[in-house]
C-alpha cells in the first residue's frame, strides 16, 4: 500500500538534539510507533528490532522508534535495553497525527516501511508484538527484491493507439500536469508550456492531424507541449537545452498517465502550425509535440497494422546497441 506522506519531518531524539528524517534519504526506513516506553509490549518489541538490527542495515535499512515519551524518558530506556537505533519523541503526538496512528490522545502502536526515496510503501497498525519484526524484515526484502527491476508502471507503458472516446475528468489532466511540471530543467528554468485541448478547440486540433495518425480522433483530450529557445538554457555546440527538459517533462506525464490507467500518447505527426493558430500559441514558439489522451480503448478499431503492433510484443533494440561502458557503443554496421 502506498502512501504520500513520507520522510519531511523532524523530532527531537534520545539526547534532544533535532533528528531531520530525510537525513535517512537514500536507506530504507522502518518507522515504528510505540505507545510508552519500558512497558512491556514496547520492550519486547524494541529489543527484538534491536535483536535484528544487524540484518535491518546489511539490508540498507534503519530503524526509527517513535513514542509520546520525552527524551530523558526514552534515553532510559534506550539504555536499559541496549538499543543502537535512534528513538524520537513525539510529545505533541503531531507525527503521529499525521500518520494517523493517534486515537484518542494514545499511541495505536503501528509500523511503517519507507523505502530509499521517503516514500511510505507498507503500513502494520494494531501491531501484535510476536512475530511481528520477523514479518517486517520479510517484507523489506520483497520490496528489495522487487526494486531491483524496472519500475513497474515504466516497464509496462506503451504508445497505445487504441483509445474509447470517453471524458477524461479535468482532476486526472491537472494531476498529469503536475507531474510534468515537477521534472528537472536547466538550472530550474521550467521552460515548458502546456494547452489542453478540449471541445471545439480540440476539433480544431484535430483536423491538423494527418491520415496516419486517424486513431487519434478519438481522443477526449490533447495536450500540445511547446516552449522557446529563450525560455531555457542556450550552451556550446549548438546545445538548445529547453528540447530535452520538454522531454523530460513529456516522460514525468507519460508515467503519471500509466499509474492512472490512461494512454498518453506524443505524436510528431501535425501540422504545427495550424495547432498553433488554433490554441493561441505564439508563433516564435515551437510546438515540440502533441500528447494523445485517451482510456484505453478496443483494437478491433485500428489498421491491420496498428493492431499488430498493439498487441505485439515490445520491441526495443539490444541494449549493447544504446549502451556504451567508457566509450561510446559500436554501430551495428
Amino acid at each position: 500500500m502506498l502512501f504520500d506522506f513520507g520522510l519531511d519531518f523532524t523530532l527531537p531524539d534520545k539526547d534532544g538534539r533535532a533528528f531531520p528524517l530525510t537525513s535517512l534519504l537514500g536507506r530504507y526506513v522502518v518507522l515504528y510507533f510505540f505507545p510508552r516506553a519500558g512497558t512491556p509490549g514496547c520492550t519486547r518489541e524494541a529489543r527484538e528490532f534491536q535483536e535484528n538490527l544487524p540484518r535491518f542495515r546489511s539490508q540498507g535499512a534503519e530503524v526509527v522508534g517513535v513514542s509520546p515519551d520525552s527524551p530523558m524518558r526514552l534515553a532510559r530506556f534506550a539504555e536499559r535495553n541496549a538499543l543502537e537505533f535512534p528513538l524520537l519523541s513525539d510529545e505533541d503526538g503531531k507525527l503521529a497525527e499525521a500518520y494517523g496512528v493517534r486515537s484518542e490522545g494514545k499511541f495505536v502502536r503501528s509500523t511503517f516501511l519507507l523505502d530509499r526515496a521517503g516514500v511510505v510503501r507498507w503500513a502494520w497498525r494494531n501491531v501484535l508484538v510476536p512475530g511481528h519484526v520477523e514479518e517486517v524484515l520479510t517484507t523489506l526484502e520483497a520490496l528489495i527484491k522487487a526494486e531491483r527491476n524496472v519500475n513497474a508502471l515504466i516497464a509496462v507503458r506503451r504508445a497505445k493507439r487504441a483509445l474509447r472516446p470517453d471524458p477524461i475528468p479535468q482532476e486526472d489532466i491537472t494531476r498529469l500536469i503536475e507531474a510534468a511540471h515537477l521534472a528537472p530543467s536547466c538550472f530550474n528554468n521550467q521552460p515548458w508550456r502546456f494547452v489542453v485541448a478540449q471541445g471545439e478547440k480540440l476539433e480544431e486540433v484535430k483536423k491538423a492531424l494527418p491520415g496516419g495518425n486517424y486513431w487519434a480522433l478519438k481522443a477526449p483530450a490533447i495536450v500540445a507541449v511547446a516552449s522557446h529557445p529563450d525560455l531555457d538554457c542556450r550552451l556550446s555546440d549548438h546545445r538548445d537545452y529547453f528540447l530535452f527538459d520538454c522531454g523530460l517533462a513529456v516522460g514525468f506525464l507519460m508515467v503519471q498517465a500509466t499509474q492512472i490507467g490512461l494512454v498518453a500518447h506524443p505524436i510528431a505527426g501535425y501540422d504545427p502550425l495550424a495547432v498553433k493558430r488554433a490554441l493561441g500559441i505564439p508563433e516564435d514558439y515551437i510546438l515540440i509535440t502533441l500528447v494523445v489522451l485517451g482510456w484505453p480503448g478496443d483494437p478491433a478499431d485500428l489498421s491491420e497494422k496498428h493492431r499488430e503492433l498493439e498487441l505485439g510484443p515490445r520491441i526495443r533494440r539490444p541494449l549493447a546497441e544504446v549502451l556504451g561502458w567508457n566509450a561510446f557503443p559500436k554501430e551495428e554496421k
